[in-house]
């Protein structure tokens, strides 16, 4: 006798749950890798006086792309992303940026959400 429980036909067989909630959280540790990632390209894009919009466009779309695989709608990934860039910018003094990367991030998340996988 080992104390653990008898392994019948139905636990073995019932890994299955046990894989879906593995590939969940996989999932929800990529989305927040993501969202770590713009938050930092964005924190460097309000204190920086120079910034590649290139790096932060590449952030944005990754942030996208693991929303958009964890279940989110268009206009729920347009929606986090303003809210991080409002809060990364409160942090900072206010400016004409935060509304010009604003647009400019509203464009690229769209872009991204609706474009064709090759």
């Amino acid at each position: 006798m080992t104390g653990r429980p008898d392994r019948t036909p139905e636990s073995v067989g019932n890994s299955g749950g046990h894989a879906k909630r593995c590939d969940e959280i996989v999932a929800r540790n990529a989305r927040g890798m993501a969202h770590m990632n713009l938050a930092t390209a964005l924190a460097t894009v309000f204190s920086a006086g120079v910034y590649t919009k290139e790096e932060l466009q590449t952030a944005v779309c990754t942030f996208v792309s693991e929303m958009k695989d964890g279940g989110e709608t268009g206009e729920g990934v347009v929606r986090a992303a303003q809210a991080l860039v409002n809060e990364i910018g409160e942090a900072f003094p206010a400016s004409e940026r935060t509304q010009i990367l604003l647009a400019d991030m509203v464009t690229w998340c769209l872009a991204e959400y609706y474009r064709e996988s090759a």
